[in-house]
């Protein structure tokens, strides 16, 4: 993802136009590893968002806030206290290191005016958020990092922050003096290798970028490059160092399917992926990252419901299977009957004892000869009543089992809909939404929360199409049902993903007939809400609503209707979320 110090110095950059002179207005700690600032600067109001999650950190400002706790962890409380109005002096990077200073002027208990100093640090799984004096005392840190942890470095309140020591060569360095240090400490390096083990700022991605501008093998040894290399080198090392005042200098690269795969500050970076441009690396950085970081966060914290819902369709489709096999001897009631018949029909040939008969079976035409088993403790006429006892008992289990048989269908249907929904949760709200949706069904055990779904109407996802109309997706099966039998009127439009759980999508057209193009923007939103979002040519039907019911004692989502046709659609993501009708918060 390349998140390195090349693209950190741009960043750098931009947050200074953004951040410097402004005040801090709130902070929240979202999660135990992000923290959000609320910043009031001559530019605007900016929400400067901080994640040190280990496995994909990142620093932006945000158009959108996250969903923060009800009650503030205890570092989200300290950074109140120590900042909470304080104003922004400077935003520097540390050399071309993957380290922010924020130097902030706040006033102490007394009132008095004094600096701290607020270090990101993005390194992997060292990521951390800390805060300083400003002779760089540790007052906390996000992440406390012990002797036992590390033997590098401790951060403990009362200890003195320290930089990390490099032998890498700055890349503010002269290209003489860059190139001078590389002849001395690459040698017999691979060529790629040489660029990000030996100069700061450089991850795998510049450094496979410049061996290719290069036009040289990445796996060649430094030490086979000759002068014109050299002079070439130094040309793309200032292309690399690209002016910060110049537009479109944030991309993200997108594979065929449009799935989000990296981002940089220059285009062009990977041949291999599609680049879409945008006017400040903040926003880029924004797009790339925080629908992935909000879809990890919602991974984790709804693993363990995930896996219990998909052990209850597991449990109710090993169910379904044996209740169908019993179905089919059910379905062979008739046969018990016709046995009892031909025992009767044939009672003078049989006695008491034989344990089998060959029988002409005149039910089939032409009739044949049928071995009969028979039980050698009855009599001829006790074999008979036996196999009537047969039919009856098939007979009314036959009843029976085609109920079960529909009840368990809609519980492997109801389920895997819930599941899906949890795949595309976005907050923690329609998540407890959705647990207490299924301790209500009594599929799991619990007690619902208080004023459970009461949010439901504000949270249903509103788009727009292209043409004006407003097109609504449920994210639970209680939206589902709100959309579709409570809010829906007549002559809108109705859509869901064909023999596939997902959303149901409501078109509202106001009485109007809605165009080609809204139709196909709201089939990929329903295919995009479906267990197919990432396939192609999704197929989803689409009816008028007044065709849409929902049977008496159904499950919450589940519907019938009629009078349908399909449409064929591959969702494409950029479009969709183009289409977003922002929720006011």
């Amino acid at each position: 993802m390349a998140f390195d110090g090349l693209l950190m110095h741009q960043l750098s950059s931009e947050l200074q136009t953004l951040l410097v002179g402004g005040r801090i207005d709130k902070v929240f700690q979202p999660e135990k590893d992000e923290l959000t600032i609320n910043i009031r600067g001559n530019l605007g109001n900016q929400n400067l968002f901080i994640s040190v999650d280990s496995s994909m950190p990142f620093i932006t400002c945000i158009s959108d806030r996250k969903e923060n706790p009800q009650a503030p962890p205890m570092f989200c409380m300290l950074m109140r206290k120590h900042l909470t109005g304080g104003k922004i002096h400077a935003v520097e990077q540390i050399d071309y290191e993957r380290v922010f200073v924020f130097t902030i002027e706040s006033k102490n208990e007394l009132g008095d005016p004094e600096m701290k100093k607020l270090i990101v640090e993005i390194m992997g799984k060292h990521s951390n958020i800390i805060l300083t004096k400003e002779d760089f005392t540790i007052i906390d840190s996000i992440k406390r990092i012990t002797p036992d942890m590390s033997r590098v470095r401790s951060i403990l309140p009362g200890l003195e922050y320290t930089f990390l020591e490099t032998e890498k060569i700055s890349f503010s360095k002269s290209n003489s003096e860059i190139i001078a240090h590389l002849k001395k400490h690459a040698n017999t390096q691979k060529l790629y290798k040489s660029f990000y083990e030996n100069i700061q700022g450089f991850s795998p991605l510049a450094s496979k970028w410049l061996c290719r501008r290069l036009n040289l093998d990445p796996s060649m040894a430094f030490d086979a490059l000759v002068d014109a290399d050299y002079a070439r080198m130094g040309a793309f090392f200032d292309e690399l160092r690209i002016p910060t005042n110049q537009d479109g200098k944030g991309y993200v690269y997108y594979d065929h399917q449009e799935n989000a795969k990296m981002i940089y500050y220059m285009d062009n970076m990977d041949p291999l992926l599609v680049s879409h441009s945008y006017p400040t690396l903040i926003r880029a950085v924004e797009k790339f990252y925080l629908r992935t970081n909000r879809e990890n966060k919602m991974h984790q914290r709804t693993q363990s419901l995930k896996k219990l819902v998909a052990q209850r369709i597991e449990r109710y489709t090993t169910k379904l299977a044996k209740q169908e096999l019993e179905l089919i001897d059910a379905e062979n009631a008739d046969d018990a009957r016709k046995i009892g018949d031909l025992i009767l029909s044939n009672i003078y040939a049989i006695s008491k004892g034989m344990n089998r008969i060959d029988l002409l079976d005149y039910y089939v035409d032409p009739p044949v000869m049928r071995q009969i088993e028979l039980d050698t403790r009855l009599e001829p006429s006790e074999n008979a009543q036996l196999h009537f006892k047969k039919y009856n008992k098939l007979k009314n289990a036959l009843l029976e089992l085609t109920r079960q048989i529909e009840d368990t269908r809609a519980d492997v249907v109801y389920l895997e809909n819930v599941l899906t929904h949890l795949e595309h949760s976005e907050d923690m709200k329609l998540v407890d939404e959705i647990k207490d949706e299924l301790i209500g069904q009594g599929y799991i055990k619990g007690r619902p929360q208080k004023k459970a779904h009461k949010t439901a109407k504000l949270s249903y996802k509103k788009y727009q199409s292209s043409s004006g109309f407003e097109i609504w997706v449920g994210k639970s099966s209680l939206q589902n049902d709100l959309i579709t039998t409570k809010l829906a009127s007549n002559k809108d439009m109705w859509l869901h993903t064909k023999d596939i759980p997902g959303s149901h999508v409501l078109i509202r057209t106001g009485g109007s007939t809605p165009d080609e193009q809204t139709l196909y923007e709201a089939a990929m939103i329903a295919a995009f809400y479906s267990k197919a979002r990432e396939s192609s040519n999704v197929p989803v039907d689409y009816t008028l609503i007044k065709n849409v019911s929902k049977p008496s004692g159904a499950k919450p989502g589940m519907v019938i209707y009629v009078g349908n046709k399909t449409l064929y659609v591959t969702p494409k993501h950029e479009m969709i979320e183009s289409l977003e009708i922002p929720q006011k918060h």
